[in-house]
C-alpha cells in the first residue's frame, strides 16, 4: 500500500518491503504504480509541451482543461489501486493494469 505513495513511498515499497521479502502481491501493485506514475507523468509532459506548439491554435483553456480531466482520471485509477492494495487484492486497474503487468514482468 505504501507504493501508491509516489516516489518516496514507491522507493520504501520496493526497497524496504519488496527486497527482502518479496512476495506477489507487493510485486504486483510495486508494478501497477509505477506503470500508472509514469503514464501520468508521460502524458502530463507530452502535453505540457505540445501545448507550447498549438497555443495558438488550441487556446490555453483547452489545455489546461484536458489537464484537469487527465488529473482527475488517473486519480480515479489511483484510488481504485490504492483501494484494491487495501484489501490485499490483485485487482488490476483498469485499463492500465493489465499491461503494467506485462511490460514490468523483471520487478
Amino acid at each position: 500500500m505504501v507504493s501508491y505513495f509516489f516516489v518516496i513511498g514507491w522507493s520504501i515499497g520496493y526497497f524496504g518491503f519488496h527486497q527482502p521479502n518479496k512476495n506477489t502481491l507487493s510485486a504486483f501493485h510495486l508494478r501497477q504504480t509505477l506503470f500508472l506514475y509514469l503514464t501520468y507523468l508521460a502524458i502530463w509532459f507530452g502535453l505540457t509541451l505540445a501545448s507550447h506548439s498549438f497555443i495558438q491554435y488550441t487556446g490555453i483553456f483547452t489545455v489546461y482543461l484536458l489537464k484537469i480531466v487527465i488529473t482527475l482520471t488517473f486519480l480515479v485509477l489511483w484510488v481504485i489501486g490504492l483501494n484494491a492494495a487495501n484489501n490485499a487484492e490483485e485487482k488490476p486497474i483498469p485499463v492500465l493494469g493489465s499491461v503494467a503487468q506485462s511490460v514490468f514482468a523483471f520487478i
